[in-house]
């Protein structure tokens, strides 16, 4: 797992929880899925330094609000907590080309038609298809021949992306001999 920021994990942790406290923060059970353990700080003063210092900037940028002792997502601030699971997901994502994926005969096609207004959401889709091994077949379809896998389908189901966004899978592709050398199949 990569070393993150601690802006990134918070943001992170905020999309997946919810809602987050000083505690529920630098609980070890969030500390090491999210890529920062106490060796990623100097001492554990630093750490909460950093973490104020973080989450101050998130405020300002608008991205988190406070109720109470409780931080939670604002409406721009979830948007950016999905490119940063994105970014997690791309980045921690394994594309092990290992003899344990057996190929099924089948195809997985993802199309998408992403409206410009939404580009970004476009260009992290592309560079997460990429990292898992999906190949560009046209201009937006992507093609794979193993089973996708489940992250990516609910970042397809995103409320953001769902309407743009369709994933097939066909047992038969006219023609796709030019497919299965570029996958190595045959």
């Amino acid at each position: 797992m990569r070393k993150s920021s601690i802006p990134f994990i918070i943001l992170t942790v905020l999309r997946e929880i919810g809602a987050i406290t000083v505690d529920a923060f630098f609980n070890p059970a969030y500390a090491k899925k999210y890529g920062y353990t106490p060796t990623n700080f100097s001492t554990a003063s630093k750490s909460c330094s950093s973490y104020y210092t973080s989450i101050s900037r998130l405020k300002k940028r608008e991205l988190i609000k406070k109720r109470g002792d409780i931080y939670y997502l604002t409406d721009k601030g979830e948007k950016e907590a999905f490119f940063c699971h994105l970014k997690g997901l791309r980045s921690n994502y394994s594309n092990k080309n290992d003899e344990s994926k057996k190929w099924d005969g089948k195809w997985r096609i993802i199309f998408f038609d992403i409206p410009e207004k939404k580009r970004r959401y476009r260009d992290e889709l592309r560079l997460l298809l990429k990292a898992v091994g999906f190949k560009e077949f046209q201009k937006s379809t992507w093609v794979y021949p193993y089973k996708a896998p489940n992250f990516l389908k609910e970042i397809l189901f995103e409320e953001n992306i769902k309407h743009y966004t369709r994933l097939i899978t066909t047992s038969s592709i006219e023609y796709d001999l030019d497919l299965k050398i570029k996958f190595k199949l045959e």
